[in-house]
């Protein structure tokens, strides 16, 4: 399963494009004072522990995703399946990772880097100084920082949505935000049929 699990991902990253994505209904783009994006994770003092529940290529995996913040900018990441299987332990920083396992299986650049990124996107905090404009209709407010949309709800981050090229890449979703703590996470990757749902375990949590 987890060999055709790669091999499906690499030859779907042959077909994207290199063109520019568009924001559903923005009209354009706006300078806005530096703000301060996707701060759930930053806080050293406490360790997030998810029920995780991960479909892939139509193969499901059940277990469990610790996410600790060693500093701001920086996480580890570790998902072990319900068979008490490690499947990756990741440190995760912006501009590097480093891998202290992976599953063989798992053990290939484009994987590795596929599961970075996602949870990357999902733990970066980030600063951004632009923010669409939309016409007609009023819309919660969309930053942007490189190539993610960060929409914003009650003045939190509601959902991340990652691009490459004129597609989107994936959507993390942050599910049920109490006192700045997302109860719940959804990943829906559009380019791949992955789907991931983490579900606060608040018992093995240290917040």
């Amino acid at each position: 399963m987890i060999r055709f699990l790669i091999f499906s991902l690499y030859s779907s990253f042959l077909l994207v494009s290199c063109a520019v994505y568009r924001y559903p209904e923005a009209v354009g783009m706006r300078e806005s004072e530096m703000k301060e994006l996707n701060t759930y994770y930053i806080d050293t003092t406490k360790a997030f522990v998810y029920r995780a529940k991960v479909n892939a290529f139509k193969q499901d995996v059940n277990g469990t995703l610790l996410v600790k913040a060693l500093a701001a900018d920086e996480h580890r990441i570790a998902l072990v399946s319900d068979f008490g299987q490690t499947l990756f332990d990741l440190t995760i920083s912006p501009d590097k990772d480093v891998v202290h396992f992976i599953m063989p299986d798992l053990d290939k650049k484009f994987i590795r880097k596929e599961i970075a990124g996602i949870f990357r996107t999902m733990t970066q905090r980030t600063f951004a100084s632009s923010a669409l404009m939309f016409s007609g209709k009023q819309h919660y407010p969309v930053y942007v920082s490189n190539d993610s949309y960060y929409l914003l709800k009650q003045r939190e981050v509601d959902r991340i949505t990652k691009t490459k090229g004129t597609k989107e890449r994936f959507t993390v979703i942050y599910n049920d935000v109490n006192s700045g703590i997302p109860l719940g996470v959804t990943v829906e990757h559009q380019q791949l049929p992955i789907t991931i749902h983490l579900f606060l375990d608040r018992n093995q949590s240290t917040l």
